[in-house]
């Protein structure tokens, strides 16, 4: 289906029909089939997932349903998730839960209460999917009446390890900030890998709704952001600022793992963005990128224009 977004329109009757196979085959799965407990049939359905984002305009959200069946089925969040092919559907899954969360503005389907943070980290990859359940934990505490101040300081403190503990080969290695009076607009930020983009994109997210959720001037112990007068700005500027970042990071990068992970940071904390000329830049990015990635930005930038106030066109 990528292909047929892209550049083989041609395809899309070879997608459709390896798409129905695969459903027809995860249908007929029992509980207790080996591809359920191997993670193949996790995997498949997160692969589905991704078809049916590039398949319309609309997300029906069903792949989704689907792979979190899956995943509560064995248990995988009661304790750290497994190495291997179950461990990376997990992941996937994960971020896929955050993604439609951050479009949609609620809770996760996952419940991740009991699942522990990781407290040894031996790859970049792992240093990613801490963040991750650090961003998936803050997003539902958001959605929770009886969030109290104590909770978000342990959240808080959770992020603050975790930012120290990264290494220093993750953070960017150069950068260059954004003016409103030249052609770029948003900060040029530079990583060594895809996946540290990632990592920030997570972080600035959690940041973001740390921020709305408490009083601004919690963030400043918080630290290594690398932003102008973090600590003097208002919650506006804050935000403002966040989501700025988070845009530079994705167009900077030009990777489309990068780009699509950015989707939901990006629907979640650009409605902060207040000048205009921002705002028209980000809509002509997205734009730019949907030739190469194939994902439907349309239905983004007009959830973003309509929380601007902007006309639709």
């Amino acid at each position: 289906m990528h292909a047929c977004k892209t550049s083989a329109p041609s395809f899309r009757k070879v997608a459709e029909f390896y798409h129905h196979r695969c459903v027809q085959f995860l249908i007929a799965l029992d509980a207790g089939d080996e591809l359920i407990s191997r993670g193949v049939a996790l995997a498949a359905t997160c692969l589905l997932r991704s078809y049916e984002i590039l398949d319309g305009d609309v997300d029906p959200n069903m792949h989704l349903r689907g792979a979190y069946s899956m995943a509560s089925l064995h248990d995988v969040l009661s304790g750290i998730p497994q190495a291997g092919l179950l461990g990376a559907g997990f992941w996937n899954y994960l971020r896929e839960d955050i993604t439609f969360s951050l479009f949609e503005e609620c809770p996760l389907k996952m419940n991740l209460e009991s699942t522990p943070l990781a407290i040894q980290h031996s790859s970049d990859q792992d240093y990613l999917n801490s963040i991750t359940l650090i961003l998936g934990k803050i997003i539902n505490m958001s959605f929770k009446q009886d969030t109290d101040g104590l909770q978000w300081d342990y959240i808080k403190e959770d992020l603050k390890s975790w930012r120290n503990s990264c290494p220093r080969h993750m953070k960017p290695y150069s950068r260059l900030q954004g003016e409103i009076t030249t052609s770029h607009l948003f900060p040029a930020i530079w990583f060594l890998q895809p996946c540290h983009a990632a990592m920030l994109h997570y972080y600035l997210v959690a940041m973001t709704i740390v921020c709305i959720y408490t009083s601004p001037k919690s963030l400043e112990d918080l630290g290594g952001l690398d932003l102008p007068e973090l600590e003097s700005q208002s919650k506006e500027r804050f935000l403002e600022n966040f989501a700025l970042e988070i845009c530079g990071i994705a167009f900077t990068a030009k990777v489309s793992s990068v780009l699509v992970n950015a989707f939901g940071p990006i629907a979640f904390c650009a409605r902060f963005i207040k000048a205009e000329v921002s705002q028209q830049e980000l809509i002509r990015q997205l734009l730019a990128c949907k030739s190469t990635i194939g994902w439907p930005v349309e239905r983004l930038i007009g959830d973003l224009k309509t929380s601007w106030g902007m006309d639709q066109e």
